[in-house]
């Protein structure tokens, strides 16, 4: 159903299935542990309903390149190598999906590229003033970002045969293959480099100390979705997000699902998409 090819980027390659061709493009980004398989449900019927479906693995995770420059990871700059990826393409303006980090990249791109977004779905994660909140309840759902940009992490994964690792993942679908891919030297490392290039202390830090700039609004329509047993974010950080989009705004809760709920739900998620989509 979908083409796979590599496309270069700032003389990186980005690894990706395209479906070559439809009246309007879906653009779907993953996050942390996943890659672009991720969304095999939704590719699926978001093709059956016509459109053209482009999903990349992102800079350092599966078959994308894992370049050694820790800048070329910063959320900006991966932000910047989506544009590049659609210029290269031929693509003007896109709908974008994202979820975990994916959906970091996705609002700096509806910041920063407003322009090239016809709308923008974001899963899980709201907008990083939200994300910045701080208090005792939401600290207990981010020792995960603390413990991830350290140097042992991905030893730590990998030790007593993916012990660590298999807890922190024992509500995904996929937990079995991720944990099967991750085990091998350098897959961890690849993706650890994205957390270790905005690391979320400094960036606590900077917020307390008032020198991060004033949040920046949204201006492309955005639907928003949570799942009600999310194990990594918090609910207020994506439903007050609402805040910061000068533009449509659409929240969704979905109950009895995890993080990974587009694999746990997925004709519930594909009837969201699509009935979101539609309208643009």
């Amino acid at each position: 159903m979908c083409n796979t090819l590599h496309v270069e980027v700032k003389g990186d390659r980005y690894y990706l299935q395209d479906s070559g061709s439809g009246k309007e493009c879906v653009l779907l980004l993953h996050g942390w542990p996943d890659d672009s398989k991720l969304w095999r449900n939704q590719v699926s019927a978001l093709v059956n309903a016509g459109y053209r479906v482009i999903c990349p693995d992102l800079l350092g995770y599966g078959l994308s390149d894992q370049p050694q420059d820790i800048e070329r990871y910063t959320i900006f700059t991966l932000a910047n190598d989506i544009i590049c990826l659609l210029d290269s393409l031929g693509l003007d303006k896109v709908h974008l999906v994202a979820h975990d980090y994916g959906a970091v990249i996705g609002w700096e791109i509806a910041i920063a590229y407003s322009t090239r977004l016809k709308s923008f779905v974001t899963i899980s994660v709201g907008h990083l003033a939200c994300l910045l909140d701080l208090s005792f309840d939401i600290l207990r759902y981010e020792w995960i970002y603390f413990l991830n940009i350290h140097k042992v992490a991905p030893q730590l994964y990998r030790a007593s045969n993916g012990r660590l690792l298999r807890e922190v993942l024992r509500t995904h679908p996929d937990r079995e293959k991720i944990l099967q891919r991750a085990l091998k030297p350098g897959v961890l490392e690849g993706m650890q480099k994205l957390e270790q290039a905005n690391p979320l202390p400094e960036i606590l830090l900077a917020s307390l100390e008032g020198k991060l700039p004033k949040p920046q609004l949204v201006s492309v329509p955005t639907f928003a979705i949570w799942s009600q047993q999310d194990d990594f974010l918090w609910e207020a950080q994506i439903k007050e997000s609402s805040k910061y989009v000068a533009a449509e705004w659409r929240y969704e809760r979905v109950e009895e699902a995890g993080h990974w709920f587009m694999l746990e739900q997925p004709q519930k998620m594909n009837r969201l998409l699509l009935d979101w989509l539609v309208k643009y």
